[in-house]
């Protein structure tokens, strides 16, 4: 089986080796990377990636956000006729994905679906510097607390209780298609389009986690913002009403000089989340994957019982 994987990506030098090396560990068959202008050190990253594993490649920068979404444009088309993928997924440098047996291709639901949806969790780190080195390693990653207690946040929600925290947000998830499937994807890469979507096998990645590191350092977090705002200067209208709520929110804290502190607001105290732990809205992608087991068994005898008793 061969998954191929695309990463866009823009001054992110300081994690895209550390998920790019962790697809490598988990099976994929190429890592394919867009460099969208970086000025951090990152084209540099790429060009070392590439000179070290025959699997990564580089993409050439695209300027057009609806030809670059499309299955058959020319970000995603030239990748899966030079691989023949059987699956392609598009990740971001900061999401590190994690197979419940170490193994992207071993994941269950590909046997026999078009799209599978993987749910992405954002860490829930201490305070004080972040150590990357762990996340060099499938243990390291494995062990990262994860928040599993979240809540769909909007930007109403957030301006009405300024004591809740983005990094407590149901993020979106990610997918895993059969590119013969598939049309186009959706602006964020968490949806997908084809001709009648009514015809595609989804299902949920049981056995597959994606631990999310939005915030590692505020100088990565300060370039990201002002990023966005080159990126909705291109690509505005794609990003009107509700899409990407949360960047625009940060642009503006960014402006009003407060960005430091939003971003100092997304790390626990240990005791907070010695606390979390205990009452179970933080764990590890072992005990994510232990919860999921345990509701399974539960469903299995629950529809047991109940067939018993009607029989």
């Amino acid at each position: 089986m061969k998954i191929s994987v695309v990463i866009w990506v823009k001054d992110e030098a300081d994690v895209l080796a550390l998920a790019v090396r962790q697809l490598l560990r988990g099976g994929v068959y190429s890592v394919n990377i867009m460099d969208d202008g970086s000025t951090d050190g990152t084209a540099q990253v790429i060009a070392d990636l590439c000179a070290a594993h025959d699997q990564v490649h580089p993409i050439p920068r695209t300027q057009i956000l609806s030809e670059a979404l499309q299955l058959d444009g020319p970000v995603f088309g030239p990748v899966v006729a030079r691989d023949g993928s059987d699956w392609l997924m598009v990740t971001d440098p900061d999401e590190f994905w994690l197979p419940r047996n170490g193994d992207l291709r071993q994941t269950r639901a590909l046997e026999n679906h078009d799209v599978v949806v993987v749910e992405r969790f954002n860490a829930a780190l201490p305070v004080g510097p972040v150590a990357l080195d762990p996340l060099g390693t499938d243990a390291g990653l494995r062990d990262l607390p994860l928040l599993v207690a979240r809540t769909p946040l909007s930007r109403q929600a957030m301006a009405e209780d300024p004591d809740l925290r983005w990094v407590t947000h149901r993020i979106g998830p990610k997918l895993m298609v059969r590119p013969e499937t598939v049309q186009s994807y959706g602006l964020g890469m968490h949806q997908v389009a084809t001709a009648d979507e009514s015809l595609l096998r989804r299902a949920r990645g049981q056995d597959i986690v994606v631990a999310h590191l939005p915030f590692t350092t505020y100088a990565r977090f300060e370039r990201k913002v002002q990023n966005i705002a080159h990126v909705f200067d291109r690509y505005d209208d794609a990003h009107s009403g509700n899409i990407a709520w949360h960047w625009r929110r940060w642009l503006e804290i960014y402006r009003a000089g407060g960005l430091r502190a939003e971003f100092d607001r997304q790390f626990y105290t240990p005791e907070d989340l010695a606390a979390m732990t205990e009452a179970g809205s933080v764990r590890t992608a072992h005990g994510i994957f232990e919860d999921r087991r345990a509701e399974a068994l539960a469903r299995r005898a629950a529809r047991a019982a109940a067939e018993a008793g009607g029989s």
